[in-house]
């Protein structure tokens, strides 16, 4: 059964506290009529590491696809000297984090 966004979230912050990471869920979801305030392309979680460096995590259940403007962002923090990762799940229906520096494109 695949996994849902919710159960990558959740998963995703458990590992990234086990790394000593400090994330938080961003969201720019609208409400009612107003409008989500946040740039496109930001990350559904972001933090930094024990180390003070930036990290973006973007959540990506199976069969999702990255925007164009969450490519950027991602390829962005990375070039930045930042971790972005995409969190999904592999083919036994696992979470995983895929960094940035593995994509294929």
């Amino acid at each position: 059964m695949d996994l849902s966004a919710s159960e990558l979230t959740k998963w995703a912050k458990e590992y990234s506290k086990s790394k000593k990471w400090r994330v938080t869920r961003m969201n720019n979801t609208p409400i009612q009529r107003r409008k989500g305030t946040i740039e496109k392309g930001w990350c559904d979680l972001i933090g930094y590491t024990d180390k003070g460096l930036f990290v973006g995590i973007e959540v990506k259940k199976k069969g999702d696809k990255l925007s164009i403007e969450q490519i950027e962002r991602l390829k962005d923090i990375y070039e930045s000297g930042g971790f972005s990762y995409i969190c999904t799940e592999n083919t036994d229906n696992e979470p995983i984090l895929i960094s940035w520096g593995e994509m294929k494109f």
